[in-house]
């Protein structure tokens, strides 16, 4: 069990919500307007994904799963953009694959492994810091003080993950990206460890219809109130 300090706690701020709901996009500015850092959790557990997908560990092998994220080597940069690095070289660009998604979606599921992955998580806590997620205003940090859950409809949430698939293999359609995402919302908001929800306390934000700029406006504007 960790103890964390709760006055650190409550300059962390948290951002959760399904599958191109904008996480990382928002968090990365509403870091760098804060002068914080930004740190996206889900690219975490791709990070693994990507690792199982690396070493050929099998998805039904439990053990080797746990040992490959009790011993992840990670970091975060924040430069120009948003990087992350596994093992020393920068993986950024592999993380959204499709078959890394698909992984992702599987391995988080597994409740040792999100255990693992909060215990991770919460040792991240030295204040100043935006997290991204599916949990972290939920149950990685339930006391924060501000907390946001970012949403939008699953079919432009389809549509902004195709383009940027897109522009890597012109062969995706976006019929598969939609039903994929279709899929692994029902994963999160069904999975019994850590299900997807909205935390208690957090402001609900649509950007359906927000750009990234006027979404983290809207997220100053609770910040500062």
């Amino acid at each position: 069990m960790f103890v964390i300090n709760l006055e650190v706690v409550e300059d962390i701020i948290t951002i959760d919500g399904p599958t191109s709901s904008g996480k990382n996009s928002v968090g990365f500015l509403l870091a760098q307007k804060l002068g914080s850092k930004y740190i996206d959790t889900g690219m975490i557990y791709r990070a693994g994904a990507f690792k199982i997908l690396q070493t050929g560990v099998s998805l039904d092998d439990k053990e080797k799963i746990l040992d490959i994220y009790k011993n992840l080597d990670v970091r975060f940069e924040m430069d120009e953009g948003w990087k992350m690095f596994l093992d020393g070289k920068d993986v950024t660009d592999s993380l959204h694959d499709p078959q890394i998604s698909e992984v992702t979606s599987r391995i988080s599921a597994i409740p040792e492994v999100r255990e693992i992955m909060k215990a991770f998580q919460r040792k991240l806590a030295n204040g100043g810091i935006v997290m991204g997620g599916r949990d972290i205003g939920s149950e990685i940090f339930p006391e924060a003080k501000h907390k946001f859950f970012l949403t939008a409809s699953v079919e432009i949430r389809a549509k902004r993950r195709f383009e940027q698939l897109h522009k890597k293999d012109p062969a995706v359609k976006y019929e598969d990206v939609l039903a994929s995402m279709v899929e692994r919302d029902r994963r999160d908001s069904k999975r019994e460890a850590s299900p997807m929800r909205v935390p208690k306390d957090a402001v609900l934000i649509d950007n359906s219809n927000l750009t990234v700029e006027e979404t983290v406006e809207e997220m100053l504007k609770h910040i500062h109130a």
